[in-house]
């Protein structure tokens, strides 16, 4: 007969194995992929986001709270069950959309043409500040043609590079060393003669 003390360890062994989850979030009525779902570990930075099929993969616990949000959707918790055997579990979370209404916001004209005449006229527009403020335009030109991506590109990038981390936060992140593609256009960017040494 096993003792107390050996039940309570394989009780917190089986609570610290790891669990690979996945799955598909769909709606309940007409079962659509709900992408760019926030899938997040309760009590933890931990999680991940579900693509543009609803799909997400997290490494979990027995136990552990998972919570799902996305906007315009209601917000749905997961406990993953204690008695899952298998290092691996898939499932299907279904979200309903959510609606909420607004409060009412009332729009009134100007008395008359004349007085909002007046008020656009002597309407004050505060002044270009910041660093290119005191540089002329051609000047500024000659930045602009300079940068290898302009606004729009980097805001792109950069939601790109976010993107990215939200999606493997709590895994590991793919190493592109074993990467074919990633060699190939290493070698294109080689024989480019885009890479260059740094000397110091």
């Amino acid at each position: 007969m096993p003792s107390l003390a050996s039940a309570q360890s394989d009780s917190a062994e089986r609570l610290d194995e790891l669990i690979q989850f996945t799955g598909i979030i769909v709606t309940p009525d007409s079962l659509q992929a709900v992408s760019d779902v926030n899938i997040r570990i309760a009590g933890t930075m931990m999680g991940t986001v579900s693509n543009e099929q609803g799909f997400f993969a997290v490494v979990v616990k027995r136990t552990d709270t998972l919570l799902f949000s996305c906007i315009g959707y209601r917000a749905v918790k997961y406990v993953v069950p204690y008695e899952l055997t298998g290092q691996k579990y898939t499932m299907i979370q279904t979200m309903s959309q959510d609606t909420f209404f607004l409060g009412e916001a009332i729009v009134k004209p100007y008395i008359s043409q004349e007085l909002f005449e007046h008020y656009f006229v002597n309407l004050e527009v505060p002044g270009e500040e910041g660093p290119l403020a005191g540089l002329d335009p051609e000047t500024i030109r000659e930045l602009a043609y300079a940068m290898e991506m302009d606004g729009t590109d980097n805001s792109k990038y950069y939601l790109r590079q976010e993107a990215g981390k939200y999606y493997y936060t709590g895994q590991m992140v793919p190493i592109n060393l074993m990467n074919p593609f990633a060699w190939a256009q290493f070698i294109k960017a080689w024989k480019s003669g885009k890479l260059k040494i740094q000397k110091d």
